[in-house]
């Protein structure tokens, strides 16, 4: 499952980044490492973009296009 399938308040867990290296090195440069858990906090109200997520204790908006480059999966909370 990808980062961009999410719905609000789901917690999980960063398993990988495919995509190419501009885009990859921009998400790391970010935060998005494997291992990391995350929250989607809110979803835009056009085409659910962009995504606003819980990272690092921080809040990191994405669009939702390099949101479905993260691989994830679901942690219970």
């Amino acid at each position: 499952m990808d980062l961009s399938q999410l719905q609000r308040g789901t917690l999980a867990r960063i398993d990988a980044i495919v995509a190419d290296e501009p885009l990859t090195r921009k998400l790391l440069e970010m935060g998005f490492l494997e291992g990391t858990e995350l929250r989607v906090l809110h979803t835009g109200p056009i085409r659910r973009d962009p995504i606003a997520i819980e990272l690092n204790d921080r809040c990191v908006a994405l669009r939702r296009r390099d949101a479905a480059h993260i691989h994830v999966t679901l942690v219970a909370a």
